[in-house]
């Protein structure tokens, strides 16, 4: 009589009682995954470094998921389907790739070869009026399920089966290790390995192509000197402007890049006349479209200097073209339309700036951005907001044996982008303007207004291709009045450096005039986080710093935080609330609206200084600079874990110091994520040049509705404001030191009279 098998490894592959068998298969599959030996970790590219950071940023969103569907008709051979995704991830390493964070770095891991779980939706009872939305309802799941990039699998797959003859296949990949070139090459040996399994014969994938191939050394020998592909780069953007499309809601920090997608057709004769005009002026239909793209924007933004992104393959070798990953490197295409010029002229304009942008866009767009150094903000891509690509025709479905195939176009509810423009080939050769907005920002009828000025631009420049810009049927933005200039009048006052900052919505219906919040020395704007908690019925908006700021003056940075409200709120009325460095900005800002004729209903300043500088801090080496951050970061934020202190700091090489930093950033809940070195860095660079800022500025007088909180533990700060605005201050006194009063039980008490001076304006 035998009894159960002792031996452990039997054990293991049997499953328990009751335990269903798939499920103890993904057990045995995720062990496996985690116990065999890998191929040792290598450091990730450049491009895909940048998107793991913007996954780290986003980590809910599914804005970086590829789903592509196949409908097939006729007998299935699931079996022959499973492992047929199983080849295709045996070839390709990188579909078994999982990332992670090393020492500072980005390492890729590849997995051990495992099949592929599909399981199988059955919907083939499910009455045909009701199949239709659970099929949308499998496939938004089938997109919008999140990956670990940590622990992978970084491919799914699942078959809906709709009828004993139509299955539908749907494939998700995250775009770190997959692009647009990489789905023709999936499915193309997807094919091959279903149709050798279904035949009963081993599937035989070609291998991957070797790096050291001969004509893969010719690529190199080719190849543009770094440096001077770098100065391109830096000369060619320098100055370039971030612009908005007039009507954007303001950006929610944290929210999901949701989208919609509006297919407009483009008349074929109009489209026919563009491709002669391109022929004519030696343009490519890219460069005519993209030059309507550009005047569109230019006319919407009211600048003749405005630029967009586009995705290039990123292929520089025979080998690459038979691999699938993520090689799709982003150029950016700037535009000069200054002068007024003719549509045509705006053509030859672009081929110029095209073409030299193609001869150095070997550079990876992330290399660009740390050289260029734009403004970096969360939820804003680098540059430019907006996007253009122009496709052609669709690859055809996979030829699978025994099977009709046809692709089934999902729209899968996200953008990358505020707004996207892919001119698209349908499958009769026409052209098809596809427009991708993020749905937060825009309302769709706004959009939808784009779309119509495109077609007429499109139509008017076809007919006369010498009409100039500014009399093409664009509707344009309102001129703004008596604003402010975007850089204060120069003055012994304004020190040397470039001033820049970002408006962040805080909360509030945005119908409502706003209440601008200027930060304090952090740049940042977390300290009014509870008062925006405790005031969900006003319009809140922050400023803070931008990343490319190095201004170190009040004058600089007030002057050009201004030029950004006037330019969103031309109309007023201006409401101004500041708390320590914040309010010495909000007072600047006041007196210079003041000045220009505008009108300023309510000047906050909480626990703020004026014409006094700070008293002297414990060093100013690199150490002491460090601790400051983080202690003044801490207390603003009512964090409780210690910071470093100047002596932990002070016996670091820099390096070392700016590692503990940003592991303090995550330990003490500042930063959900570690943040790249850099970003420490300048955060911790914006500090001191905001202290210097302070201890700087000495205010000029104004007659300002001042209203003074505060602290009373802090010496008393009214008799100081009183000599630049007179006696009528109002004055708000509360228990506690100066970091306690934007946190509770204080800020609730300022958030109740704060309601109730905003209602009565």
């Amino acid at each position: 009589m035998s009894g159960p098998s002792s031996d452990p490894v039997a054990a293991l592959l049997r499953p328990a009682p009751g335990w269903p068998e798939e499920e103890h298969r993904r057990l045995l599959v995720r062990l496996l995954r985690e116990r065999l030996d890998t191929v040792p970790a290598g450091p990730a590219t450049v491009a895909q470094r940048q998107l793991w950071f913007l996954q780290q940023l986003e980590p809910t969103s599914a804005a970086y998921h590829i789903l592509t569907v196949v409908r097939m008709t006729g007998e299935l051979d699931l079996p022959a389907l499973r492992g047929a995704l199983a080849a295709v991830t045996d070839r390709h390493d990188l579909l078994r790739a999982t990332f992670a964070m090393v020492d500072d770095e980005v390492v890729v891991r590849i997995g051990p070869r495992a099949p592929v779980p599909v399981p199988v939706v059955d919907l083939g009872a499910v009455d045909a009026a009701t199949r239709e939305e659970r099929v949308r309802e499998e496939l938004r799941r089938a997109h919008d399920e999140l990956f670990d990039l940590a622990d992978g699998p970084l491919l799914r797959a699942v078959v809906i089966r709709c009828g004993a003859d139509e299955h539908l296949l749907a494939v998700t990949v995250h775009h770190i290790v997959f692009d647009g070139w990489s789905r023709s090459v999936f499915w193309e040996h997807f094919a091959t390995a279903y149709d050798a399994l279904r035949a009963g014969a081993v599937p035989d994938l070609d291998p991957p192509a070797s790096d050291d191939d001969p004509d893969d050394a010719d690529d190199l020998a080719d190849a543009e000197d770094p440096d001077a592909a770098l100065a391109y780069w830096r000369e060619r953007l320098a100055g370039l402007p971030d612009l908005d499309l007039p009507g954007v809601r303001d950006r929610v920090p944290g929210a999901l890049a949701s989208g919609r997608r509006l297919d407009v057709p483009l008349d074929r004769g109009v489209t026919t006349a563009l491709t002669r005009l391109g022929r004519s002026r030696r343009a490519t239909p890219f460069m005519t479209l993209l030059a309507a793209y550009l005047v569109l924007l230019s006319a919407r933004t009211g600048s003749s200097d405005v630029a967009v992104l586009s995705p290039t393959a990123g292929r520089t070798s025979e080998a690459d073209e038979s691999r699938i990953g993520y090689f799709v490197n982003t150029v950016v295409l700037r535009g000069d339309l200054a002068g007024n010029p003719t549509f045509a002229e705006v053509v030859d304009r672009v081929r110029e700036l095209t073409l030299g942008a193609y001869a150095h866009m070997a550079v990876p767009f992330e290399r660009i951005v740390d050289e260029v150094r734009p403004a970096r903000v969360p939820g804003r891509m680098p540059f430019s907001q907006f996007a253009f690509s122009v496709e052609g025709r669709p690859a055809p479905p996979p030829r699978l044996a025994g099977l009709g195939t046809a692709w089934i176009d999902v729209h899968t509810g996200t953008a990358k982008f505020d707004v996207q423009l892919d001119v698209l080939t349908d499958d009769s050769g026409g052209l098809v303007a596809a427009w991708t907005w993020r749905d937060e920002l825009f309302d769709p009828a706004e959009l939808a207004g784009v779309a119509e000025d495109f077609v007429a631009l499109l139509g008017a420049v076809a007919a006369d291709p010498e009409v100039t810009v500014d009399a093409l049927p664009v509707r344009r933005p309102a001129p703004i009045r008596d604003a402010p200039t975007a850089k204060p009048t120069p003055t012994a006052r304004t020190r040397a450096g470039t001033a820049s900052g970002t408006l962040v919505h805080l909360g509030g219906p945005t119908e409502r005039p706003p209440l601008i919040l200027p930060h304090p020395v952090s740049g940042t704007v977390g300290a009014y986080a509870e008062l925006a908690r405790l005031l969900p019925a006003h319009h809140l908006v922050g400023i803070e710093s931008g990343a490319d700021a190095t201004a170190d003056s009040v004058d600089a940075l007030a002057g050009a935080y201004l030029a950004q409200v006037v330019a969103r709120w031309p109309a007023g009325p201006y409401r101004l609330f500041g708390w320590s460095m914040g309010g010495l900005l909000a007072y600047e800002m006041s007196r210079r609206l003041v000045r220009a004729g505008h009108r300023v209903d309510l000047l906050v300043v909480v626990d703020t200084a004026p014409g006094q500088a700070r008293p002297a801090a414990e060093g100013t080496d690199a150490g002491a600079t460090a601790a400051r951050f983080a202690a003044d970061l801490a207390a603003s934020l009512g964090r409780d874990h210690p910071a470093p202190t100047a002596a932990t700091l002070a016996a670091l090489p820099v390096e070392e110091q700016t590692m503990l930093l940003r592991r303090w950033l995550v330990d003490a809940g500042v930063t959900p994520v570690a943040l790249p070195v850099r970003e420490v860095r300048r955060r911790v660079e914006t500090f001191a040049r905001h202290v210097t800022a302070v201890a700087g500025y000495r205010p000029e007088g104004a007659e300002l509705p001042l209203t003074v909180v505060q602290a009373a533990a802090s010496p008393r700060w009214q008799p100081r404001w009183e000599r630049y605005v007179g006696t009528g201050t109002t004055v708000h006194e509360y228990e506690g030191d100066h970091y306690s009063l934007l946190r509770r039980p204080t800020v609730r008490r300022i958030a109740g009279w704060l309601a109730r001076a905003l209602d009565d304006r």
